[in-house]
């Protein structure tokens, strides 16, 4: 056993570290600090259970609600993963009412474990999906096109894999003198200042700035892009699909809340930790921790929150709205309301190239009578694509757009072609058997 760690005191028959490894008793600051912080705690962790549970429970009847797999919206997962991390940092807070009961907090023992590997875990990985909404945002809203199903679910499970790696690894190396008392609640030890650096505090600095810069570039080359689209369209006559340019800016603008409510909520707690870094490891008081605390576990009521209040808008402008099918132009095309950005396409011919623009294509199906195509007839119907967790998009705002007079609708018999042959690489299920395209005369 290193000096640090002894000699060991006796509480209640058991022995535990010394101070300041563990503290007992609890002074009274931290008594009473420590009681907002589990209230929080406590809001933060009923909010993102039942939002989990709600965004779960949509995902399994989303027949009920949409026109394609909820599943598939990778805005919903990347931000249902974002509250499965902050459910486990909330819920490391929690802890602090087991602390006020006893009076002390103590090291080594199971609550003081528990409470380490949930905070050190929830707060790496609330990092790495916050980072990862703000990539996605960029790739999505800058190139106009969606990541790839398996690429977008291996990152997935990578990003959860490194983080309980960045935490376990520090145990794996030095064992239950890894997480004792830091301050107000447990964490690493101050004796493995390096750990902390190296499986911690650069991860969440390289977050914080990281997402920040990712989020300035976006707007820039997003207005750039969208400034020469317009621009090219008054030379040609032929004007963008204006609702798509607004769904992708307000896509954008709503994703970029989510890193800033982890900046804002996180910068105090680091704030601090670069202060002990630079003198020498010395603690910061104990009414500032509380207050920090207080911050980094409101994280998950705040983001539940924010999903709550922009669920509707977010949906609207990335999915069909409803698996119901809708009459009339002016319910199909309210403000994207139907269409969703990443679900439709009109696939048109520009100079010879086959090109995929995001405006809702009305495509009437008929069903068959006796084995034979019945005769197409007017419809108000609007037909999305069955369910594809790979179907892709071409960028929404194009660098270049050919003149408009050479810009031509494609032959019915080469826009099936077309259609089907797309359908294939992007995986989509054949249409139902008994419904027949109608073709354009």
């Amino acid at each position: 056993m290193s000096p640090p760690y002894t000699p060991k005191v006796e509480v209640e028959g058991s022995f535990y570290y010394p101070y300041p490894y563990s503290l007992n008793p609890l002074p009274k600051i931290l008594r009473h600090g420590l009681i907002p912080v589990g209230i929080l705690a406590a809001l933060s962790v009923g909010a993102t259970l039942t939002l989990i549970a709600f965004i779960l429970w949509r995902v399994m009847t989303w027949k009920m609600h949409y026109r394609t797999f909820l599943g598939y919206n990778q805005y919903v997962i990347l931000v249902l993963n974002l509250l499965l991390a902050d459910l486990q940092q909330s819920a490391a807070f929690l802890v602090s009412f087991h602390w006020i009961r006893t009076g002390m907090i103590l090291a080594p023992s199971k609550p003081c474990f528990a409470q380490a590997w949930m905070l050190h875990s929830g707060d790496v990985s609330s990092g790495f999906f916050v980072l990862a909404i703000a990539v996605h945002t960029f790739y999505t809203a800058v190139h106009g096109q969606r990541v790839g199903h398996k690429t977008f679910a291996s990152v997935i499970v990578c990003i959860w894999a490194f983080a309980y790696f960045l935490t376990g690894i520090g145990v794996g190396l030095h064992g239950h003198q890894y997480f004792v008392r830091a301050g107000a609640w447990c964490w690493v030890s101050e004796t493995y200042e390096q750990e902390r650096l190296a499986f911690h505090y650069i991860w969440v600095f390289i977050v914080q700035f990281g997402t920040i810069l990712i989020y300035v570039l976006t707007f820039i080359m997003l207005r750039k892009k969208t400034s020469q689209v317009f621009a090219q369209a008054q030379q040609s006559g032929d004007m963008p699909n204006v609702a798509t340019v607004k769904a992708v800016n307000r896509i954008t603008a709503l994703m970029t809340l989510y890193p800033c409510v982890y900046v804002l909520l996180t910068l105090p707690l680091s704030v601090g930790r670069m202060w002990s870094m630079a003198h020498g490891g010395a603690a910061y008081g104990d009414a500032y921790a509380c207050v920090a605390g207080a911050m980094i576990t409101s994280c998950g009521w705040v983001d539940s929150l924010l999903y709550t209040l922009t669920r509707r808008r977010l949906l609207r402008d990335t999915m069909p709205a409803t698996s119901s099918r809708r009459t009339r132009g002016s319910d199909l095309d309210n403000d994207m309301g139907s269409k969703g950005i990443t679900h439709t396409r009109t696939v048109t011919v520009e100079g010879g190239q086959m090109m995929d623009t995001l405006s809702l294509s009305l495509i009437s199906y008929s069903r068959a009578n006796s084995g034979a195509a019945s005769a197409p007839h007017t419809t108000d119907y609007a037909f999305e694509h069955p369910p594809s967790p790979s179907g892709s998009i071409e960028p929404i705002l194009p660098d270049q757009r050919p003149n408009g007079k050479n810009k031509k609708r494609m032959s019915a018999r080469s826009q099936e072609l077309s259609l089907e042959r797309q359908e294939t690489e992007d995986e989509i299920a054949p249409l139902p058997p008994g419904w027949v395209r109608h073709r354009e005369s």
